[in-house]
């Protein structure tokens, strides 16, 4: 199974090839909600899923805040937001550690966006004034660009 989530400019890469094309079936997941309790649980549980998947402890940051910081950073895709876990969590392991803390998705925000890891809004005291998340995802785009289809 191939999946392609994410980006929506991929649809267009996709179109040119014909076989690939008839053989997919396009899914569009609506944008993290997160007044909607069904989407709160639903990041609680992808964290905790993927983080258990690394072996590393999710529980320091299972906070409303940084799950919050999360799906803004993400601008409220759930590809990015796996995107984001995987990065962070691949890092946190590459590095021997077992508990997951808020400078593995501050250096997975500045591999994935191309931004500072020191500023982002995971961090940023009123980030949602800070930050604008076209902004946020214009970068993502543009550093997926750079990395050509291989993702690195």
């Amino acid at each position: 199974m191939l999946i392609l989530s994410g980006i929506p400019s991929l649809a267009t890469h996709i179109a040119r090839e014909e076989q690939l094309t008839r053989l997919l079936r396009v899914v569009h997941f609506k944008p993290i909600d997160l007044t909607q309790q069904a989407d709160m649980d639903e990041m609680v549980q992808l964290t905790f899923s993927y983080a258990e998947k690394a072996g590393l402890d999710f529980e320091p940051l299972a906070t409303t805040d940084f799950i919050e910081r999360l799906a803004f950073t993400c601008c409220d895709r759930w590809g990015l937001v796996i995107e984001m876990l995987i990065e962070a969590f691949t890092s946190a392991v590459v590095k021997g550690e077992t508990v997951c803390s808020v400078d593995h998705f501050t250096r997975a925000y500045a591999t994935l966006y191309g931004g500072t890891a020191g500023y982002s809004p995971l961090t940023a005291p009123n980030y949602r004034d800070s930050f604008d998340q076209q902004v946020l995802f214009d970068m993502f785009e543009r550093m997926s660009e750079k990395k050509g289809p291989s993702g690195r």
